[in-house]
């Protein structure tokens, strides 16, 4: 399966939109679940991993041999067939790239759920790593680029992840050597309307954060931007930069305010200002300075807490 970039040509003739695409995909993959009774008689059950509003995540080890897999449960009381497939599809479009968590093969419907297998991070997700502080500089920077090339590689098929948050990016080994974006279940074409959020999150952006129903807002890849934006400030300082990007939220309205000052104050406000380069002496880390590589913000005494 393949989502190509909608704005490419061969022999002269158009690609199909991804919205098209994509629903291609979806009705061809219909007539391919396979109906079971029971996941047992597939896999050996071993632990749960996670759970949410979507469902749970199951680690499980196929009967015929092989590498222990992660089992995506989709409760079908609650969940449409085609929300199911469309997910299922998108991650096996995308499956290619490492900083995409790959989607495997073969997917199933029980009596209760629908069912589809990923590949298994054995460090579980990024907020389980950012549960006292941040992560040291060299691994945010590992885990930023490794997410900037995975969102690149969506937005260049015409896809928005539109969930870009921590808990969405499955860690492989604790020095972050290799990550992966998951969770495809709100990934849709670009400019696909999307609605207000029941609850505005500390991800979501100022424009969906005032949404209000009935009204949408067309999906574009700056909505990832953002999003990588508020992960790369979790992923240094174990913390939000705000509860809402909104105001009157303290903290949002500070960093606003810089941000829309003219002409703009050289300095960010705190805690912005740890990221900020040093106005003057010598650069942490570099020849000369007396220090070794360089400290992760989070790693610096009285970094501001929220």
């Amino acid at each position: 399966m393949e989502l190509r970039d909608p704005v490419k040509q061969e022999d002269g003739d158009p690609e199909e939109d991804t919205a098209t695409a994509l629903q291609r995909l979806v009705d061809l993959t219909a007539a391919r679940v396979t109906p079971v009774r029971s996941l047992r008689a597939r896999y050996r059950l071993i632990r749960r991993l996670g759970s949410g509003s979507y469902g749970h995540v199951l680690l499980a080890r196929p009967r015929q041999g092989g590498r222990a897999v992660a089992l995506k449960l989709l409760p079908r009381a609650s969940v449409f067939r085609t929300t199911f497939l469309r997910e299922f599809c998108v991650g096996r479009c995308v499956s290619s790239h490492p900083g995409l968590l790959q989607t495997l093969a073969g997917p199933l419907e029980t009596p209760r759920h629908f069912v589809f297998a990923q590949e298994y991070a054995p460090c579980g997700d990024l907020s389980g790593m950012l549960q006292e502080r941040g992560l040291p500089e060299l691994l945010v920077k590992r885990v930023v680029a490794q997410l900037a090339g995975a969102l690149d590689f969506l937005h260049g098929r015409g896809l928005v992840h539109a969930d870009v948050k921590p808990d969405n990016v499955l860690v492989f080994d604790p020095v972050c050597s290799r990550v992966a974006l998951g969770d495809l279940g709100l990934t849709r074409p670009e400019g696909s309307p999307t609605p207000a959020p029941p609850v505005p999150l500390p991800p979501a952006p100022p424009e969906l954060c005032v949404l209000l129903p009935p009204d949408t807002l067309p999906l574009r890849p700056a909505l990832d931007s953002w999003g990588l934006g508020v992960l790369l400030f979790c992923a240094a300082t174990a913390c939000f930069p705000w509860d809402v990007a909104l105001a009157p939220d303290p903290d949002f309205e500070v960093f606003a305010g810089w941000m829309t000052t003219r002409p703009q104050p050289p300095q960010p406000p705190p805690p912005w200002d740890q990221f900020a380069p040093p106005r003057s002496g010598p650069v942490p880390g570099a020849p000369g300075s007396g220090s070794g590589d360089q400290e992760s913000p989070a790693g610096r005494p009285g970094l501001p807490r929220r």
